[in-house]
Order: C-alpha cells, then structure tokens, then sequence
C-alpha cells in the first residue's frame, strides 16, 4: 500500500485525489453552525447558558454549571423545569411560584425558589414562603 508511513496511517499530503472528508483550504475559515439558544448567563462565570435536550447548560466547556429539566426538587412540588422558570433563575436568582403541591399533605402553597451553586458549579434550590399578612395589619 503506498502512501501509508511507518505507523500504518496514510500521509494526507502525499494523497493526490481529494481527501474522503473534503479538502480543506488552510486560510479558509470554518465556522460551526451556530444553533445555541441563550436562555442567560451562568452566575459561575458569566458564559452563557444554553438550552440543550436534557438541561441549560454553561457554555464553557470547563465550567459544570447546569438546571436538568428532569429535576427532583420541582418534581417535589409539583412543578416542572420550564425555560421560563430557567430564565427568571438565571436572571434574578429566584422564582415566585404559584400553586406549588405538597406530596406528603396534599396542600397547595405558592413560594419563591432561589437558586444557589457550590465552588463546583452544582446547583442548590431554597424555598421561602411569602410573608404571612397578621391580623388587624
């Protein structure tokens, strides 16, 4: 077989037909597809977060900042991770929930939800309650 070196790869520059990818001019810019879509900024490094299939992610690849759609804490309430919700978290750090559930009493509340993150990017979620108006205020 020729072309092929020592190691059993083919040497590219010694190749005469064009390349089985495409031949690629060295001056040529190529950019990817652009297809993100920002839902906000990460509050680990400023990066923006985007949307994918499973979670919002930070777009630094070395940064592990991420609300999973799939998540146990608004399952809890009764709740799903919705892009809005993402947003308002990403934005001002909190959420005002209406109609919240409660899966050991059966009650519904409405609460905020802030949202908080360790040195390693993973996230945390408080509940405060609103403020309970007292009689004859």
């Amino acid at each position: 077989m020729e072309n092929v070196n020592d190691d059993g790869w083919m040497d590219a520059a010694a190749y005469d037909d064009e390349l089985p990818f495409g031949n690629f001019n060295d001056n040529e810019k190529i950019e990817a597809p652009v297809n993100d879509d920002v839902v906000g900024v990460c509050p680990c490094c400023g990066t923006n977060v985007v949307e994918r299939d499973m979670a919002y992610f930070c777009d630094n690849m070395d940064c592990s900042f991420a609300i999973w759609k799939d998540n146990k804490f608004f399952q809890a309430i009764g709740k799903e991770m919705t892009r809005e919700i993402a947003e308002d978290l990403l934005t001002g750090g909190t959420v005002k929930l209406m109609g919240c559930k409660s899966r050991k009493t059966g009650k519904t509340f409405n609460c905020y939800v802030d949202i908080t993150y360790d040195d390693e990017g993973r996230v945390q979620y408080e509940i405060r309650f609103p403020e309970r108006k007292h009689r004859g205020e």
